[in-house]
């Protein structure tokens, strides 16, 4: 199942004792101030959690799987996330709790 913005900000707010608004105003914030470096081909790196970075994603040949025509998807940008080793290391440990 996957987790909707609005659920993510009001757990935000509830973890952080903050009001929804204050909430979605720093996820919007963090959001928005993200997608600037990105756009300027900078790294995010944030200790313990990972990184952020554009890499280019090759041409490919695949197929339309409504019609089975065969299609090349051009060169792109994507946005690519690292998980740190510390940040993987502690999701684990809280698997293992539940």
């Amino acid at each position: 199942m996957a987790v909707l913005k609005k659920e993510f900000i009001d757990r935000m707010a509830e973890n952080g004792g903050i009001t929804k608004k204050a909430a979605r105003l720093g996820f919007d914030l963090f959001i928005e101030t993200l997608m600037e470096y990105m756009s300027e081909n900078e790294k995010v790196m944030f200790s313990g959690f990972g990184r952020f970075e554009m890499k280019m994603a090759k041409e490919k040949k695949c197929r339309n799987p409504q019609s089975g025509d065969a299609c090349i998807v051009p060169e792109r940008r994507k946005m690519k996330f690292y998980a740190s080793d510390t940040l993987a290391s502690q999701i684990e440990e809280m698997e293992r709790e539940d």
